[in-house]
């Protein structure tokens, strides 16, 4: 994996209780994931999920701070980005989808074979954009395997920047009908350097260069900008993800935090999910770009101080959970009994 050997603060190297490991997905494809320990004894394991393009390298700092806290910390990379198979083998930088189907088996695969069989409770899940999307979807299609979760720019809907999004969505359904789904979007490319100026991440020109360093030092973490496929099963997994009736019928306690200068996802969409899901709590950080872990520190520790607290909480209700309701007795009982 990426190493920064110096160029950048140590906080952003890899852990030291980390370790890598690979599976194999139901399609056959290779998944890269890593496991990184807490510091001292477990008092709970997270499940990371990245957002688009991202890689595990990119939240090594926050792995530190997880670890730091008593949390084991569990990442695997999507498949088509970061170390895991890509979809495209003639040009594997292609960020491509085949659909979110995959990625929740995937998801599923992962935590129920290898992190559940080592992990201490309370299992939270915790997700960035595309990776609060994927977690929410898992939340509704496996209940009760996390205990709570923690979203961040959750990708509820997309902005499509320069174009109305009807169209966005017909262009879509034309590459699907023309069988060119494996083609970039107009104006993507193969992956390159993002100047920090002007960028809709962060306001942090240091964490901003992390991604960038790692990619820089590890050809194969590589990844471009979106096919039409990678859009086409977004808006469709969107479509699953916004219905009324499936949001409400996600129960797991969830903090969402949503960004006041947000430009990649769509923050109506995002409220108007906050208002279905019947156990959400919102905190919005109103100066914060799409990616409040990246953010510089006066964002991010706000943010953290939020984390803490409900981490903290779900520790608290592991610990002592409450007691169960009596069963009603089978046969009703005479008066006095």
């Amino acid at each position: 994996m990426g190493d920064l050997k110096g160029m950048l603060p140590a906080k952003f190297n890899q852990p030291p209780n980390f370790t890598e490991g690979h599976f194999k997905n139901a399609k056959g494809a290779d998944i890269r994931y890593g496991v990184s320990k807490a510091d001292g004894a477990s008092k709970g394991s997270v499940v990371l999920g990245s957002g688009f393009r991202e890689n595990i390298e990119k939240y090594y700092e926050v792995m530190r701070d997880l670890n730091s806290r008593g949390f084991d910390v569990y990442m695997m990379d999507w498949r088509g980005q970061g170390g895991s198979e890509r979809f495209i083998k003639a040009n594997p930088q292609k960020a491509h989808q085949e659909g979110y189907d995959e990625h929740i088996s995937t998801l599923h695969q992962f935590v129920t074979t290898i992190v559940e069989p080592a992990a201490k409770k309370p299992l939270v899940y915790m997700g960035h954009s595309m990776g609060a999307h994927i977690g929410l979807r898992y939340l509704n299609e496996h209940d009760g395997v996390f205990d709570s979760a923690v979203l961040t720019s959750p990708m509820i809907d997309i902005v499509t920047h320069g174009m109305p999004k009807k169209l966005a969505r017909q262009m879509a359904k034309f590459a699907k009908a023309g069988n060119y789904l494996e083609k970039y979007i107009p104006g993507g490319a193969d992956w390159a350097e993002e100047a920090f100026k002007g960028n809709s991440k962060t306001s942090d020109p240091v964490r901003f260069a992390v991604d960038a360093e790692n990619i820089k030092g590890n050809d194969t973490l590589k990844t471009g900008d979106a096919t039409y496929g990678w859009v086409y099963h977004t808006f469709s997994s969107i479509d699953v993800l916004n219905d009324e009736d499936y949001l409400k019928a996600i129960k797991t306690p969830i903090l969402m935090e949503v960004s006041g200068q947000e430009r990649i996802v769509d923050r109506v969409a995002q409220d108007r999910a906050l208002t279905l899901l019947p156990n959400a709590k919102k905190v919005e950080i109103a100066e914060s770009l799409h990616e409040i872990w990246m953010e510089r520190d006066e964002l991010r520790d706000r943010w953290l101080k939020e984390v803490d607290g409900f981490l903290n909480e779900r520790v608290s209700l592991a610990a002592n959970p409450a007691p169960k309701k009596p069963s009603p007795p089978s046969t009703p009982r005479a008066p006095g009994m």
